[in-house]
Order: C-alpha cells, then structure tokens, then sequence
C-alpha cells in the first residue's frame, strides 16, 4: 500500500469536486437508509481474517456501507487520467461509510490491478484502510480531509487481503488502473 500524493493544485481541485459530491452523497444514503451496527469492529478484525484466508474471497461477505453513483467518482476521472497517462483508468467502487461502517476482509482476486482510491472524512483518526503484510496486520488511518491510496492486487495466491472501517462518515472514490495493452 502506497500513500499518493498530488501536486497541491490538483489536491484543491479533488478536495472541491468531492466536497460538492459528498453532501449528494449523503443526502441519498440517508434516504435509502444506513445503520449501524454495533458488532462493525469484530467483523474487521485479525480473528475474522484467520477464518476466511483458507478460502479464496474476492469480495467482501460482509459489509455496511452505500455504493453511490458511479457519475460522482467519474467526475474526477480526467485528474487520475492525468496522473497516470500510461494506464487505462476504470471508476470502480464508490463507497460511503456511514458512521460504524465497514467492508469485510477480501482480496479482489478477480480484478489483479493497480487499484486507487481517494477518500475524504471530515474527523481524522476515526476511520481507515487495514491491510495484511506479510505476518503482520497494518491499519492505516484516515486523516481529515482527503487521503489518497494506491495498492496492487494479485491474482494468485499470496492475495493481499484488505477491509475497511470507518465510525465517521467516509466517502471513498476508486479507482482501477490497468496496463495497456
């Protein structure tokens, strides 16, 4: 997992595009209605892990969180394009987490890309990517404002097994980047 970093024109950019998206974004959610769910911790955790790595999971079995439209995570497509001229960019999850939301552990098996995402939280600290690496388990926290992740996944075994947790609201653009051919 890398940490990405924007030239601080284009950050303020990003930061205006989704600042403008997110109250939408929200607004819909609640609509539609989120919940809470008190037990978000456990299902995220090394234990919940140990259970599910003999298997081959490529998405999550659990989860709480709103997949909003794919038209507000395009809306900052032209910028990935930019940053990565030599990969075909594909939106591809468009996530917000409401307050004890969360994707269960998976490995995206099925779609062995460079994968970004660009999250935005107004509270830093409250929410994150968790990731295993190696023996270890890393949890990477959210600051306020945006955070800006990239990772690669596998195909093949050893997969790199991820989730998310977040208990503040969390709005999470992806991305798929894809060699060209």
């Amino acid at each position: 997992m890398r940490k990405e970093t924007f030239p601080p024109a284009t950050t303020r950019e990003i930061k205006r595009i989704v600042k403008t998206e997110v109250q939408k974004i929200k607004f819909s959610a609640h609509k539609d209605g989120v919940y809470r769910d008190p037990n978000w911790k456990e299902k995220i955790s090394k234990e919940a892990l140990d259970t599910l790595m003999p298997e081959d999971i490529d998405g999550c079995r659990e989860k709480n969180l709103y997949v909003f439209s794919r038209g507000s995570s395009n809306k900052l497509l032209h910028i990935i394009k930019e940053k990565y001229p030599a990969k075909t960019i594909y939106s591809s999850g468009h996530f917000y987490y409401p307050p004890t939301g969360f994707m269960g552990w998976h490995t995206n098996c099925g779609t062995p890309d460079d994968h970004l995402y660009i999250t935005y939280v107004e509270k830093g600290g409250e929410s994150f990517f968790r990731y295993k690496e190696g023996d270890r388990i890393i949890t990477s926290y959210d600051e306020e404002g945006l955070n800006i992740r990239s990772f690669s996944l596998s195909g093949t075994r050893p997969y790199f097994w991820h989730c998310v947790g977040s208990n503040c609201d969390r709005f999470s653009f992806g991305y798929r980047l894809c060699d060209t051919i």
